[in-house]
């Protein structure tokens, strides 16, 4: 029986052939620790989590197979005021947006219906079709007001 990982695996694979490229060791091992982690990431936490675990992937696959990742739709940059970019694995989760501490850069993830309706009322309002969004809201976690107020 075939899993969602094998279909990414399918898909991630196929993305590359298209591109004439291989699927190789070292991009299975990023794709196959991303299909695990979902968690917000930069390209430089991922080197050091594989340099840890004693993972031979080298820092420029990283960053191209990251790359391509975002290319074949597997991965988002989530838009941070940060010199590094940060991305989550959105192949495998339902859509959501972000909200953004500007303090501590945690990253809260939520749904609301009421908004993808208004998204797409503006949309159709306007003759658009939207073929993805985002949508980042920066601001001060309750964590770090907390932290600000004593």
């Amino acid at each position: 029986m075939k899993t969602e990982a094998d279909s990414l695996r399918a898909r991630f694979r196929d993305y590359l052939s298209c591109k004439g490229l291989s699927f190789t060791p070292q991009r299975k091992l990023i794709l196959e620790y991303l299909i695990r982690n979902s968690s917000h990431f930069n390209a430089e936490e991922l080197i050091a989590i594989f340099r840890k675990k004693r993972i031979p992937v080298s820092r420029a696959t990283v960053y191209r197979t990251i790359a391509h990742l975002v290319d074949a739709g597997f991965l988002s940059q989530v838009a941070l005021e940060s010199s590094q970019s940060y991305y989550e694995f959105i192949a495998n989760s339902a859509h959501h947006e972000h909200l953004v501490c500007d303090k501590c850069g945690c990253i809260i993830e939520f749904t609301d219906p009421e908004l993808e309706n208004r998204i797409e009322s503006v949309a159709r309002l306007n003759g658009f079709e939207i073929s993805r969004h985002t949508v980042h809201i920066s601001g001060i976690c309750g964590r770090c007001r907390g932290q600000q107020e004593t």
